[in-house]
């Protein structure tokens, strides 16, 4: 299962200044970069996509180095365009979750939102589904991928899984949502061929007429 890059969903990071860019080109010369892994828990690193999020960590690294002075990463505030998304309930590890989830446009069998209940702040997701498999990416800040969140889809649309600690995979924490009203997370009975999934239109043509 391959996810898209989690940037499409965080939005687009500011560039950096030429002095900040020639500061961190400078910096990579001198010692080469750490390359961070994106292999799911368990799973051996073989050079592999992972989960496509390289990219946003290395824009997030560098929009950090390029600022400093400001501290810590402020806590996220929700987002406007994820206000009206369905709404799913649960838990992660004991402490309750509420979580807002949609769709992403034009991608198939994908989700994107966010999430409030553990710590201060909202915490952003983008995920994917396939199978009855589930597989999905937080971000704390914006710009770094914090959590990733692992499970499998029951015939009621509940996923239940393990959450685990993106900066310390030695934390590792059972969870469980459930849809509150509207489905997104389409259901899984089992049965091959017979699971309902979700596939966006097909694009508009650029061509008159089709």
């Amino acid at each position: 299962m391959r996810l898209a890059l989690l940037t499409k969903t965080l939005g687009s990071i500011p560039a950096l200044g030429l002095a900040a860019a020639l500061v961190l080109a400078g910096a990579a010369q001198a010692a080469p970069a750490t390359a961070l892994s994106t292999v799911p828990v368990g799973a051996a690193s073989g050079g592999g996509e992972g989960l496509g999020i390289n990219q946003a960590i290395r824009d997030g690294e560098a929009r950090r180095s390029a600022a400093l002075s400001t501290g810590a990463p402020k806590p996220l505030v929700p987002r406007p365009e994820y206000a009206a998304l369905p709404v799913y309930v649960g838990k992660v590890g004991d402490e309750p979750v509420r979580l807002r989830l949609g769709p992403k446009p034009d991608e198939r069998d994908s989700v994107r939102g966010e999430y409030t209940g553990r710590g201060a702040g909202v915490r952003l997701l983008a995920g994917e589904w396939e199978d009855g498999a589930f597989l999905m990416e937080e971000s704390d800040d914006g710009t770094r991928v914090s959590g990733n969140w692992e499970g499998t889809i029951d015939a009621s649309g509940a996923v239940r899984g393990t959450w685990t600690d993106a900066f310390n995979p030695a934390v590792v924490l059972p969870f469980s949502i459930r849809p509150l009203g509207v489905l997104v997370i389409p259901p899984f009975d089992m049965t091959p061929n017979s699971g309902v999934t979700y596939a966006p239109p097909p694009p508009k043509s650029s061509i008159s007429g089709w």
